[in-house]
């Protein structure tokens, strides 16, 4: 089945070359990172490919990404950028926000991705269960505006 126009529309709007930042922790328990980061996307009426890399001044730099697919009114895809390796994404869209669940098949460690937008900014907040307490834990926030 294919995307909806809808769907379509909102992949297209998520199309060009992004930057901003934000924060992010590399595990759930650490302390978080300020980085900034530089992104690019791709859109096809039933895919995004998003690109791009973050950096914290020089005490790191990592490529991030997802690729999705959109059929009916269902994401799919794969996100990359953590130390756990990639990740399956899968969930739906809600007004200007795609949600998503995220899996890292090797360590059975889940999280939640939300992936919004709004004309010239786009904003991706990941969340996950920290592992000891099992309270929520903002692991990327992160920030851009369409250059």
């Amino acid at each position: 089945m294919p995307a909806h126009s809808s769907e379509a529309e909102f992949l297209k709007s998520l199309e060009g070359q992004w930057a901003g930042g934000g924060s992010i922790r590399l595990k759930p328990e650490q302390e978080p990172v300020n980085v900034n980061c530089d992104l690019s996307s791709d859109a096809l009426a039933e895919r995004l490919s998003m690109d791009g890399n973050c950096s914290a001044m020089i005490i790191m730099s990592r490529a991030i990404g997802a690729d999705l697919s959109v059929e009916g009114a269902t994401y799919s895809g794969t996100y990359t950028g953590s130390p756990r390796g990639p990740a399956s994404l899968s969930g739906n869209r809600s007004g200007d926000t795609v949600n998503l669940a995220v899996a890292w098949p090797e360590t059975g460690r889940e999280a939640r991705m939300q992936l919004s937008s709004s004309g010239n900014a786009l904003q991706i907040v990941t969340t996950e269960a920290h592992p000891q307490t099992g309270e929520p834990v903002v692991t990327a926030q992160l920030s851009f505006e369409r250059q």
